[in-house]
């Protein structure tokens, strides 16, 4: 199970909520493990509702065109009602039924749902989610919603329902992580990995970063993933973003990559920097006084660290090398967003280290005129210290 079940029913008991309903994509998905891809393609296609009491059900919403990608991978929770799309004012149930139809077992599964829920169908999930809570909770039910759009709705339609803002709660919730998503995390790490290599692998005298960028892209999309983005670029151009990147690769280049993908929707998250041929001793200063810092920092990761005191440690240790102008170091959560953890701000606000988190620390010294050196890796966060997530080596990194 992706969700944090423990934790989500603490938090829940903290701000005293009834219900938690979700219904940003991301969060139905971490709550109900029921992921499709039309649910992250039209608003309000989808939701999940988690009581505070065990004795009420927990219950996923859905669009009737999901029965059968659930009838493949049902949901743990034990309620599901559907909502049918109106057209032109019409109600258009998704499926009709062949006379001459003689189902398979995942037919017959799929109509055994449309049979569950055709007494409970909606015209539109907030009709849905609507019947569910009159069914379920008093009409002044203390709920945490993450949409406030979709909490108002409610609200007008049940003026005594007390919405709350489950933003910040949920952001708690999914910060410590399980099993399951840690599973998934090894496999979006590994298999960023292998992409980065594989980009790494098409650099060559000669050769443009855009077709290093695409060496990345089609390793990531070979292995299942969805690219996100590979920044950053080379030589001079190996730092900050670049509109058209078609320099030109020369021996004697560093290669900077920050480099995302996705799978099943969680997200890996690295930087390394590479070098064509020998590198400059201006560069191996640079990667020195980055890696060292690094190396330290990743190594003092403890639960109750205060992420402010890692920057300054890093800031520290890399200017007393002789970097004056290195400033870019943070931390952030990573899981099923980039920057997971801190949320709900503007900036990277320090926040304290818990066991089972998964963070990455970004190091980047970025000069115009030299260009940049980048090291990130991510980690979780145990008693004992860090366990790494990639096995790329902690150096720069050489290439033929």
């Amino acid at each position: 199970m992706l969700l944090n079940a423990a934790r989500a029913h603490d938090e829940m008991a903290r701000q005293r909520l009834d219900l938690l309903l979700c219904v940003a994509p991301k969060n139905v998905y971490y709550i109900s493990g029921h992921h499709s891809d039309w649910m992250f393609d039209v608003r309000w296609s989808g939701a999940a509702a988690l009581p505070a009491r065990h004795d009420v059900p927990a219950c996923l919403f859905v669009h009737d065109v999901e029965l059968t990608a659930l009838a493949e991978r049902p949901s743990w929770m034990p309620l599901l009602r559907v909502w049918t799309a109106t057209v032109c004012g019409e109600p258009v149930p998704h499926f009709s039924i062949s006379e001459s139809c003689i189902p398979d077992d995942l037919d017959r599964r799929t109509l055994a749902l449309m049979e569950l829920t055709q007494g409970s169908a909606a015209g539109d999930l907030c009709s849905a989610v609507l019947a569910y809570l009159r069914e379920s909770l008093p009409p002044d039910a203390r709920v945490g919603c993450d949409d406030p759009e979709f909490a108002a709705m409610l609200r007008e339609a049940v003026p005594s329902l007390q919405m709350v803002d489950a933003r910040p709660a949920l952001a708690a919730i999914r910060a410590i992580k399980t099993a399951d998503e840690i599973l998934l995390m090894r496999q979006a790490a590994e298999r960023n990995q292998r992409a980065v290599l594989a980009a790494a692998a098409a650099a060559r005298p000669g050769i443009t970063w855009t077709e290093v960028h695409r060496a990345y892209m089609r390793e990531a999309v070979g292995q299942d993933c969805r690219p996100f983005c590979m920044y950053v670029g080379a030589g001079r151009r190996s730092m900050g973003l670049h509109a058209d990147n078609d320099y030109r690769i020369s021996a004697g280049d560093q290669l900077c990559f920050d480099a995302m993908l996705t799978f099943h929707n969680y997200f890996g998250d690295v930087q390394r920097t590479f070098v064509l041929g020998e590198p400059s001793p201006p560069l191996r200063r640079a990667w020195k006084a980055i890696g060292d810092a690094a190396e330290a920092c990743y190594a003092s990761m403890r639960p109750g660290m205060d992420t402010a005191d890692l920057r300054q440690s890093a800031i520290d240790r890399v200017r007393k090398a002789g970097l004056g102008g290195f400033r870019h170091a943070f931390v952030h959560g990573l899981g099923l967003d980039h920057i997971e953890h801190p949320t709900g701000m503007t900036g990277f606000a320090p926040f304290r280290l818990e066991a089972g988190m998964v963070v990455n620390m970004d190091l980047e010294f970025c000069e115009i005129g030299f260009g940049g050196v980048y090291f990130e890796d991510t980690v979780i966060i145990r008693d004992d210290g860090p366990e790494r997530l990639y096995t790329l080596p902690r150096t720069l990194i050489e290439l033929s």
